[in-house]
């Protein structure tokens, strides 16, 4: 499988749930594990659950990401992180 088809992976308990364009993944790695294989591939935690590839973002409203047909939250937290991507971009 390739990175680039991965739009998010969100917590699942012990699992991490791993969305891509074409199926929904669940992986027995904890959410952190899983972020650090990522990073620096061009995703971003915007969540405590949920961490999104930058190019798969349709459209962010307010403290939502819109990626195709899902809505990610975006987590207080982690907003200010967002708002600085969106200025490197």
């Amino acid at each position: 499988m390739s990175i680039s088809i991965i739009q998010y992976i969100e917590a699942a308990g012990n699992y991490t749930k791993v969305i891509t364009t074409d199926e929904v993944i669940s992986i027995r790695e904890k959410f952190s594990d899983a972020l650090d294989l990522l990073n620096g591939i061009d995703f971003i935690q915007v969540h405590k659950s949920f961490a999104v590839s930058k190019k798969h973002i349709k459209s962010i409203e307010g403290n939502q990401i819109f990626i195709f047909d899902n809505i990610i939250p975006i987590g207080k937290l982690y907003k200010a992180n967002v708002l600085q991507m969106l200025k490197l971009n």
